[in-house]
């Protein structure tokens, strides 16, 4: 019977990473949650792949129970932690990121080349310059705000989900009027618990970095000085712009052209949050990709 997912601390420079892992045989994979989430996020993904890979999923920096550093969240700093991570914990290990997970990702396999087997980059950005242009939409902007203000345990689970339900959602009506969460979730929807547990756990400073210091956090993020020193195999998974996702379609023309073995699907239908929506879709291509390289 394969083993239970259980949590423990590694100590990455002066910051302590929280991580789960599933012993199982197998090749390594690391995967990577998405900003203001926790490794809980691929709990279910990481079952999925239990059985015949060796499980790690860390809290970014700032997140979950992993440590924080004021105006710390540079995405160098966070593939700092996982290169070490990497090198001391996993060793050498497919790696998944989705979102800033995915940012996070790149980067580690860009400045730690030997580390990373396969890179799997879900519905990220994939240069500073994009990232920015999803950062400055004014919907993208508004969610921010409201999450780094309810960020951080200086309120209660109450009064975080209080707070949710008076925030604006991300998309308008037919008519263009937007709605709150609290009219668009009933009561008592496990969304409200799920997102604010999330929060209670984020330094608001991540949130806080990337609103008003983006020049900080994505230093040196530029496709083409990134992409080329990447050495191991890569699968850009896109989600459907058209439903909401963050990678665009220029993004992965130009990016196949500065990988030196890459590979592109696109999940038609779905959203930035694909995993959520068809997971065993998106494991299977996962899988499919790792099957090549790292058995």
């Amino acid at each position: 019977m394969s083993q239970r997912l259980t949590e423990k601390t590694f100590q990455a420079g002066a910051i302590g990473i929280n991580y789960a892992e599933r012993p199982d045989k197998g090749p390594s994979i690391v995967l990577l949650h998405g900003g203001s989430a926790n490794w809980h996020d691929f709990e279910d993904l990481g079952n999925v792949f239990s059985g015949h890979w060796h499980v790690y999923i860390p809290d970014l920096r700032g997140h979950g129970k992993s440590g924080r550093v004021p105006w710390g969240y540079s995405v160098q700093e966070y593939a700092a932690d996982i290169g070490a991570f990497l090198q001391q914990v996993s060793g050498p290990a497919a790696l998944f990121g989705h979102s800033l997970g995915g940012v996070v990702a790149v980067m580690t396999a860009s400045l730690f080349p030997l580390d990373v087997r396969a890179l799997l980059v879900g519905d990220a950005p994939l240069d500073s310059i994009s990232w920015k242009a999803a950062m400055d939409r004014p919907d993208h902007r508004e969610t921010q705000r409201w999450m780094r203000a309810l960020s951080g345990g200086k309120y209660t689970m109450d009064q975080v989900i209080a707070g949710i339900k008076m925030a604006r959602g991300d998309a308008p009506d037919s008519k263009g009027q937007y709605k709150t969460l609290g009219d668009i979730y009933p009561d008592g929807d496990p969304f409200y618990e799920y997102l604010a547990s999330r929060l209670i756990g984020h330094d608001p400073d991540v949130l806080g970095m990337l609103l008003d210091d983006y020049a900080t956090v994505a230093a040196g993020y530029e496709m083409d000085k990134v992409l080329p020193k990447i050495e191991c195999p890569v699968l850009l998974m896109q989600a459907d712009p058209n439903a909401g996702g963050t990678m665009t379609d220029a993004e992965v023309v130009r990016a196949m052209s500065l990988l030196r073995n890459g590979q592109h699907v696109k999940f038609t239908g779905l959203s930035h949050l694909y995993i959520l929506e068809d997971m065993l879709r998106v494991a299977c291509e996962m899988d499919k990709f790792m099957d090549q390289f790292v058995r």
